[in-house]
């Protein structure tokens, strides 16, 4: 049986979608979903390959149909899209410009046979769309990942258990690696998702004002305090707070958060009546915790209380295959915020965001999309739209120049020399366990072993151990 979810009206006007769903369920007996025109990036994946049926029933509509059309051709989502329109949009002309992306255009009331017949050759085998609703968060946090980063997509069964279960969770990885969509993308996925997503830059914060900011204080407690104020712990409520750059937090000011993890108490500042946290703690650091509690910087029991789900991120540099993917998406996302028509971006330019370093991660290669796309004119992302940094910066493919004298090697021979580097680093603070080194690399076991076996560092096979008596007592046991 095909699944409803192949084909799926998009619509911001209900009347008309209902009347379209009502003429297919009557001639082909199928009832297809109708969604908002906002709700379409929760649908897509990669492997989705059914139909959008783009609802147009009146000119005011043709931004939104823009929108999910550039959006999924920018992304390479392989769904298809076709539109529904009535006559006063075809006599705009304002969908015009989309005729290179879309299948097909049916006027309605007019073309109701060949809707029919559009829709039967639609319904063909492939995967549907997603159904947010009642999918399980497995597929939930697969799809998030793969549409944003899937080199972390090894990482949906422990992030699965750290949805369902109300423990606190450490983040490691450089800035700008993810961390806070990860912590995010944990709390969507669990029972607190109703309630409030509160980030606490822990870095920006002063140290005199931290037990304020994070418990609040009584009116009166200090010189400027002429009103009570409520602290983030109970301004989460039960949702999640997220305190990022943990590690900048003094002694003092860790003892405290250690007792709000171990019994949920805390007093405001200048009060004695002691409140409730209800709130799930998720802890984000730059730096490796553990390195802190050897230095004496970090407490070692609030390490092991923050330790006990924890997730690395490793930087971009040495995840090649999100670029693609990430960069996509954000010229999506920018290119929708600045009404730039932009329905692709160009394999040049791609070629070197992917070369390039990114020593600040995710949040430097938005920065860089986000001046592309301001600059960009046209529906392509060209090369000449990337900043003269990362134009300069990257690595050029070696058949494109000559080789100078102490030339490093090609960019492949590079990243090889660091991923090795990087294993070799991880299994000695993994203590050889392939197991916890694959967890740190952000890769999953299988991965890591082939890693291995390219670079040659698997351990040979030892031959047995024999004695001089083996031969003897192997002869006795045939005769």
């Amino acid at each position: 049986m095909v699944s409803p979810r192949r084909l799926i009206l998009v619509a911001n006007d209900q009347r008309l979608a209902t009347v379209v769903q009502g003429h297919l369920q009557k001639a082909i007996q199928l009832t297809a979903p109708i969604v908002r025109f906002d709700d379409v990036p929760h649908l897509l994946t990669p492997e989705t390959d059914g139909d959008l049926l783009l609802i147009a029933a009146d000119p005011t509509d043709a931004p939104a149909v823009e929108t999910v059309v550039r959006e999924v051709k920018v992304q390479h989502q392989p769904a298809g899209l076709s539109v529904v329109e009535t006559e006063g949009v075809r006599a705009s002309g304002k969908l015009d410009p989309l005729n290179p992306y879309l299948g097909d255009r049916f006027v309605w009331p007019h073309h109701p046979r060949e809707l029919t017949a559009w829709a039967r050759r639609a319904l063909g085998p492939g995967t549907p769309f997603a159904d947010p609703a009642n999918e399980a968060v497995a597929a939930t946090i697969r799809r998030r990942l793969i549409n944003h980063t899937p080199s972390l997509t090894t990482l949906v069964e422990q992030l699965c258990i750290a949805a369902a279960h109300d423990v606190t969770v450490l983040i490691e990885g450089e800035t700008g690696t993810g961390k806070t969509f990860l912590a995010k993308l944990v709390h969507d996925c669990s029972a607190r998702r109703p309630h409030r997503f509160l980030l606490v830059s822990c870095g920006t914060l002063a140290s005199n004002l931290i037990p304020s900011e994070f418990f609040g204080h009584a009116k009166g407690a200090f010189t400027s305090a002429d009103a009570p104020k409520v602290g983030k712990f109970a301004a989460a409520g039960e949702g999640t707070i997220l305190l990022d750059e943990i590690d900048t937090l003094g002694l003092d000011h860790q003892a405290n958060l250690l007792r709000v993890i171990e019994t949920g108490e805390f007093e405001p500042v200048g009060s004695n009546e002691t409140q409730l946290c209800k709130a799930r703690i998720i802890a984000a650091t730059n730096w490796n915790l553990s390195d802190a509690v050897e230095r004496g910087t970090f407490r070692r029991d609030l390490y092991y209380r923050l330790h006990v789900i924890s997730f690395h991120l490793p930087p971009l540099r040495h995840r090649p295959e999100d670029i693609g993917p990430l960069v996509h998406g954000m010229v999506a996302r920018y290119g929708t915020k600045y009404g730039k028509r932009l329905f692709s971006v160009c394999p040049e330019a791609l070629r070197v965001l992917e070369a390039f370093a990114w020593p600040g991660n995710i949040r430097q290669l938005e920065n860089v999309i986000q001046q592309a796309v301001l600059t960009s004119a046209g529906n392509e992302l060209k090369l000449h739209h990337l900043s003269p940094q990362v134009l300069t910066r990257a690595d050029v493919p070696a058949a494109t120049i000559p080789m100078p004298n102490g030339f490093d090697g090609t960019l492949k021979q590079n990243r090889e020399a660091t991923e090795r580097a990087n294993i070799l680093r991880a299994l000695e603070k993994a203590g050889q366990s392939r197991t916890r080194a694959a967890q740190m690399l952000g890769v999953s076991r299988v991965t890591l072993y082939k890693k291995m076996k390219l670079y040659k560092l698997l351990k040979p096979k030892e031959p047995p151990v024999t004695f001089p008596y083996d031969e003897y007592n192997s002869r006795a046991s045939n005769g």
